[in-house]
């Protein structure tokens, strides 16, 4: 191939890339909660170890993990109607807390980082304690749903 053609396959490639980016599943929020359950481990893993780096890695993915796909915030917030305020406020608080505890491994301040995941864990049991059931139902798919009648 001379390198005209390399160039031209080449900005093809990248016009075209975020296209198939969108047209890619996007992430379940079930898929999000078992990579979010991964990060509570390697973050658990971190402080028995005292390795900041790698509490600061979990804390970081809890932080930045993916967007729900807005056709399942759709059914949940159906789902949920008022409540979704509520439920949106303990992702948030979650997300804040996420942050807190990364700025505390950075700072390598254990005491900081160990309240910070304690608190996290609490507003993650909150969430599942009160929603869990009805969110998952709701995004179960609908084979599933018919089976469980």
């Amino acid at each position: 191939m001379n390198s005209k053609l390399l160039i031209r396959a080449a900005v093809l490639m990248l016009a075209l890339a975020p296209a198939a980016a969108m047209t890619g599943d996007a992430t379940s929020l079930k898929e999000i909660m078992q990579g979010l359950r991964n990060n509570l481990v390697e973050i658990s893993d971190g402080l028995l170890t005292d390795d900041f780096k790698l509490v600061a890695h979990g804390a970081t993915s809890i932080a930045e993990h993916p967007k729900i796909p807005a056709s399942q915030v759709q059914l949940v917030a159906a789902e949920l109607g008022q409540e979704m305020a509520a439920f949106k406020q303990l992702d948030n608080f979650v997300h804040d807390l996420s942050l807190e505890l990364r700025a505390a491994a950075q700072a390598l301040d254990r005491d900081a980082a160990i309240s910070s995941y304690q608190r996290m864990i609490e507003g993650c049991l909150d969430c599942h304690r009160t929603y869990k059931e009805r969110v998952a139902a709701v995004l179960r798919p609908e084979a599933e749903q018919q089976s469980a009648l």
